[in-house]
């Protein structure tokens, strides 16, 4: 197992994404923090990688509480000594417009998105430095290398300031043998999706997408584990796409597929 005796701290992993990232790294050996905010579904999470056979804990946190961040780390090195992976997932959004956003909403998602990031990441640092050894990999999105399709400028400053933290912190810590990298996930198919989104509005959102689906939460979870293995050592600072194409154009594959019949019909190739 690539992660076998590796510890890992996954922020917001009680569903979606970050569930999917905790049940990957613990198929693969690594023993699971399991921090959110809803600690009954940080224990269903971890009552899933026990079922498996995994070793994991649940940690109630709220990322953008300092005091709650270092103890969510202490708890981790209670159990299991230290920290070697940290995964900052969690994340909320909203989708009110500029004109109509209160500061709160505003404050709200840069302090889950963006604080908790900050935090999550210096709590564990001491650790790392002190081992010349760490992977810290942050959950931006394809909101954060555009404007967000849903979310709102909060959601989109948020994600954005991700890249830019990611970046930053990899130039300080790789001389201590620490890896930071970012990725950046495109609309994927999670519970919260399921629940509040229509049929029409998924069709919508496939159409630009080339690859022709949207994302399961194992597809993000693959790109992670990858960026938190020895294989990714001479990686430092990438915000890595993980949206089956969605950056690559806004145009639907319907319409381009039209202007494939048009150009091998008039052979003209713009």
């Amino acid at each position: 197992m690539e992660f076998a005796g590796k510890v890992v701290i996954v922020t917001g992993a009680g569903m979606g994404i970050g569930k999917g990232i905790a049940l990957a790294f613990a198929r693969e050996g690594a023993k699971v923090t399991v921090a959110d905010m809803d600690l009954d579904s940080a224990r269903e999470t971890v009552k899933e990688i026990k079922a498996g056979g995994g070793e994991a804990i649940a940690v109630l946190v709220n990322v953008a509480n300092s005091a709650e961040v270092k103890a969510m780390v202490d708890e981790t090195v209670k159990c299991w000594v230290t920290v070697d992976i940290l995964v900052n997932n969690a994340g909320i959004g909203t989708s009110a417009m500029v004109e109509d956003m209160t500061e709160e909403d505003w404050r709200r998602v840069i302090d889950v998105n963006l604080t908790g990031v900050f935090l999550c990441s210096k709590a564990v640092l001491p650790l790392m430095k002190a081992r010349k050894y760490g992977k810290i990999v942050n959950i931006s999105s394809t909101g954060g290398k555009r404007i967000s399709y849903n979310g709102g400028a909060n959601y989109t400053a948020s994600k954005e300031g991700v890249i830019g933290f990611t970046r930053h912190l990899a130039y300080e810590t790789a001389p201590y043998g620490i890896n930071v990298n970012c990725i950046c996930p495109g609309a994927t198919i999670t519970p919260l999706i399921q629940r509040i989104a229509t049929p029409e509005t998924l069709e919508e959102r496939t159409r630009i997408i080339p690859k022709g689906r949207l994302c399961n939460p194992e597809d993000p979870a693959k790109a992670v584990l990858f960026l938190a293995s020895d294989k990714a050592e001479m990686i430092c600072g990438v915000a890595l796409e993980v949206d089956g194409g969605s950056l690559l154009g806004w145009m639907d594959n319907e319409s381009y597929e039209k202007k494939r019949k048009k150009k091998g019909a008039s052979g003209d190739d713009s």
